[in-house]
């Protein structure tokens, strides 16, 4: 998590009758569930911000393992507890094992056993500083890319310890292998900057990360970037900037795989209510090089940031989320999931926060499957929800998944496995 929302959601944690409750034993699993047209299922991270439970989810809202990993867990002789700053790849994880980004202050990667929610392997991508890991890319059956969200700025004391990169890992060993340095890429900016790589996937052999700039106090930001890695030669080829947005985290791919969209939160996400003059939208067309085509300011949908999240429903209809604020007054903005025509800019509102700002999280939408999901901290106590998708990417009713009901932890995170 940025170090903005971290205050944010903080600052409401007292509000929301789920944050330092009393917690139940979960009850631990897996899932040997077959893989469908989308994949198996959802990886739904529920989190307080203190500690967190992890529970798959299948397309059709069924649920397959209430808890398949917990802070409250035994940790299988590994390492300790997962904090309650967890997340998952933004790219589906297949295969035999899910990866989990234990970020900050940990700094760790875990992999857990899908059949039995076992622990079989950790390694520590802090390297004496902490690193904030916020994404996973498996490029092979030996190599993966980490983006480190914070910079080191004691470098040179250990391998591997500048931060603010990509970092190659081993994912058979596990270990670390190298590291793609990013400075470049914000090349022309105050050197007080430094680079925040967010968001990773790749297209074919091609390999994008969604990059924040910021100086050390986070108090002052610079234009964000796409950049695109060469997964061969680990080096960077290419940096854009994204016209004038800033602090840009979600990314997402068309169905059709000839487009990105990136989310952007803004310079400021500490004043109630924030400026919003930097916050935005992006589409970028990568059938070539990589080009921006068309951007939407937040102030087109309101008076709202634009969130972290957001996914395609169609190759034209974008589905993301704006972001709430609470004032020292006590006033309240709430949260919502829209959806946008990228073609015509025309867009409706899918669903607003029940009463609180910071409770609507990640989506994820399944075209293929005919749904779309919004993680739901509020609704039912924490639910993801569920929207039924038609052929023209319109999203109907939700219907709400308890995906985890003895811990009560309300989901923020939503993974594909």
């Amino acid at each position: 998590m940025s170090a903005q929302l971290w205050r944010g959601a903080l600052a409401l944690c007292g509000v929301l009758s789920a944050c330092g409750a009393p917690r139940s034993e979960p009850q631990a699993g897996g899932t040997s569930v077959l893989s469908g047209p989308c994949g198996r299922g959802l990886v739904v991270v529920e989190s307080d911000y203190q500690s967190s439970n992890v529970s798959l989810v299948d397309f059709a809202g069924n649920v397959l393992a209430p808890s398949i990993a917990s802070s409250s867990a035994e940790n299988a002789g590994f390492g300790v507890a997962l904090s309650g700053d967890v997340v998952v790849p933004g790219s589906a994880v297949a295969g035999a094992e899910l990866v989990l980004l234990d970020r900050y202050p940990a700094g760790v990667l875990r992999f857990v056993d899908v059949a039995s929610g076992k622990v079989t392997s950790e390694l520590s991508v802090a390297t004496g500083f902490r690193a904030n890991p916020h994404d996973y890319l498996l490029i092979g059956p030996k190599k993966a890319y980490v983006t480190r969200y914070e910079s080191n700025p004691n470098a040179g004391a250990q391998p591997w310890d500048g931060g603010g990169d990509v970092l190659i890992v081993d994912p058979s060993v596990p270990s670390i292998t190298g590291r793609i340095e990013l400075s470049s890429a914000l090349a022309g900016e105050n050197a007080s900057f430094t680079p925040h790589p967010g968001r990773l996937l790749s297209v074919g052999k091609r390999v994008f990360a969604v990059l924040s700039a910021y100086d050390r106090t986070y108090m002052n930001s610079a234009v964000s970037r796409l950049v695109e890695v060469d997964a061969e030669t680990d080096t960077l080829l290419s940096s854009l900037p994204l016209a004038d947005l800033h602090g840009c985290d979600g990314l997402a791919l068309s169905p059709d795989s000839r487009e990105l969209a990136i989310s952007c939160t803004g310079a400021d996400l500490l004043d109630a209510p924030p400026s919003i003059t930097s916050s935005g939208l992006a589409l970028v067309d990568i059938t070539g090089t990589p080009q921006i085509t068309k951007t939407f300011a937040a102030a087109t949908f309101g008076n709202n940031a634009i969130g972290f999240a957001l996914d395609y429903s169609l190759p034209t209809r974008l589905v993301f989320g704006t972001l709430g604020y609470v004032t020292d007054a006590g006033s309240r903005s709430l949260d919502a999931i829209l959806a946008l025509d990228t073609g015509s800019g025309a867009f409706t509102e899918v669903v607003r926060s029940a009463s609180q700002p910071f409770t609507l999280g990640d989506v994820r939408c399944a075209p293929s499957c005919g749904a779309c999901f919004v993680a739901d901290a509020e609704r039912d106590g924490g639910s993801v929800l569920r929207f039924p998708l038609d052929a023209q990417g319109e999203l109907g009713s939700f219907t709400a998944v308890r995906a985890e009901t003895r811990v009560g932890l309300p989901p923020r995170y939503l993974g594909a496995f």
